[in-house]
């Protein structure tokens, strides 16, 4: 009785609970390497949690609201620090998981929702981004709840279209580029009629609206969210821009017999899934298939005009490709597909090189920034970089400048060594009077080219008889440089 009152949302519920589990077990912390786009989303957000509006060139992404307002909101409530920046992304991830039940359940029956879910749950690709503070993480389970609604719209009615539009909305002030399953949507949405095409698109416009009207009124700027993106980036010829070797299925090619890939046996799984329904005729899932080829030939050839091809992209085929392969499966031994991912996930995320860092850049660092907030405000220089941009960026009670990021596969060889290397350096003696956090130190691929140079003015300019020690951290030592 009480299992047919609940039906199937306690597994969907122990479903969320593993996708959550191994996303904080693939937790790393977000990038703070030199002119990341994870730091520079984390410092505008705390530019906003400390009131002060985007403004500027280098702050175009402050248009992306539902991306980094809910961070900033967050950090106004429990206060900076890299778990709650994470906070937020993995919510999106996770919303991801309930799309593709939601969608499996009403495609085909609730098991092929639950596969479905499992998948995404499971995928180490998912897993990896879940935490970012990157649209990737976010963008694709807002557009998957999208398509379910425009999948349940029906003529006559209009309130599925509305909320399929104001969610394509919301997914649009993630990362712009949503805007490209509009297609898929109208396939997901075609029987609905002319009536709910036209709510939809009203439901579309009310984000954007909010958007101009939000600038409006805190920059002057009403337009600004709608046409920045499309002023920023390296815009090249897509023909000049391709090359097998560098296109995703040449990536896919290459992961999949690489145990410790993300992306490892993708490329059999989909072929037999599709082989499968093919076979079958399976009728279901025509919207999946379309969704992932419509994706795939996106992703492949309409990034060319001005995006590199970074894998995190992929997680927009996530929840179309987890739908094939439930259908696929579907049956007697549909458990198996799940049970295949997960060992492949153990696989992949087992040993993480970055993992090795976890405990020294995030569980270390926070409790550093935590027992800075308790002691007079004062200037922090820590001799490893992370450590210091961190603190800087979550102790910060003024504006943060957020510097221009040059991306290293669309920029000059010229553009990319000015861009690894920090410029000014911090000058060790403007710390006098201030606050210096030392611990281990690891030279990590993300740090500037020249930061050398400053561990060696530390080491010349600041005394350590100069130096008291005010607090044991953990492997850290805060020290007070008296005047």
């Amino acid at each position: 009785m009480s299992r047919a009152r609940w039906g199937p949302w306690p597994a969907i519920a122990g479903i969320l609970a593993v996708g959550a589990a191994v996303r904080v077990w693939a937790f790393t912390g977000p990038s703070f390497s030199l002119g990341s786009d994870e730091s520079r989303f984390i410092a505008l957000a705390q530019n906003l949690a400390n009131g002060h509006f985007p403004s500027g060139d280098t702050e175009w992404f402050g248009s992306r609201i539902v991306l980094l307002w809910p961070v900033a909101a967050l950090f106004r409530v429990f206060d900076a620090g890299d778990v709650v920046a994470s906070a937020w992304p993995l919510i999106g991830s996770l919303v991801a998981v309930v799309a593709a039940y939601l969608l499996g359940r009403d495609l085909a029956r609730p098991r092929v929702g639950l596969v479905a879910a499992a998948l995404v749950a499971l995928a180490p690709l998912e897993a990896l981004v879940g935490t970012r503070l990157r649209p990737d993480a976010i963008m694709p389970g807002i557009l998957g709840m999208a398509v379910w609604c425009a999948l349940r719209a029906r003529p006559g009615g209009w309130r599925w279209a509305l909320v399929a539009g104001l969610l394509l909305g919301l997914a649009w002030s993630v990362r712009e580029s949503a805007l490209v399953l509009v297609p898929v949507l109208l396939v997901a949405g075609w029987g609905a009629g002319r009536r709910s095409l036209l709510v939809g698109a009203a439901g579309a416009a009310i984000v954007p609206a909010a958007a101009m009207a939000l600038y409006a009124a805190g920059a002057g700027e009403p337009l600004r969210p709608l046409v920045v993106a499309g002023t920023e980036g390296t815009w090249r010829n897509p023909v000049d821009a391709f090359t097998v070797d560098g296109s995703y299925a040449a990536a896919i090619a290459r992961a999949t017999f690489d145990p410790r890939a993300s992306l490892f046996l993708l490329g059999p799984a989909l072929i037999v899934a599709l082989a499968v329904l093919l076979y079958r005729r399976e009728r279901r899932a025509a919207l999946p298939a379309i969704w992932l080829v419509w994706t795939g030939i996106y992703l492949e050839f309409g990034t060319l005009v001005n995006l590199a091809k970074p894998v995190r992209y992929l997680t927009l085929c996530t929840i179309p490709a987890a739908l094939l392969v439930a259908l696929a499966v579907d049956g007697r031994l549909a458990f198996l597909a799940p049970a295949g991912l997960a060992a492949i996930a153990l696989s992949a995320l087992w040993s993480l090189p970055a993992r090795e860092l976890r405990h020294e850049n995030v569980t270390v660092v926070a409790r550093v920034v935590d027992r800075l907030r308790e002691l007079p405000a004062a200037p922090v220089l820590a001799e490893d970089y992370i450590w210091w941009s961190k603190i800087v960026t979550y102790t910060a009670t003024r504006r943060l400048t957020i510097p221009a990021a040059a991306d290293p596969e669309l920029a000059s060889a010229a553009e990319v060594e000015q861009s690894r290397r920090l410029t000014p350096l911090p000058d060790p003696l403007a710390y006098r009077g201030g606050y210096v956090v030392t611990g281990p130190v690891r030279p990590q691929a993300g740090w500037p080219s020249n930061w050398g140079i400053l561990r060696t003015r530390m080491a010349r300019d600041i005394p350590r008889s100069e130096l008291v020690l005010v607090s044991r951290v953990g492997d850290a030592q805060i020290w007070w440089w008296s005047r």
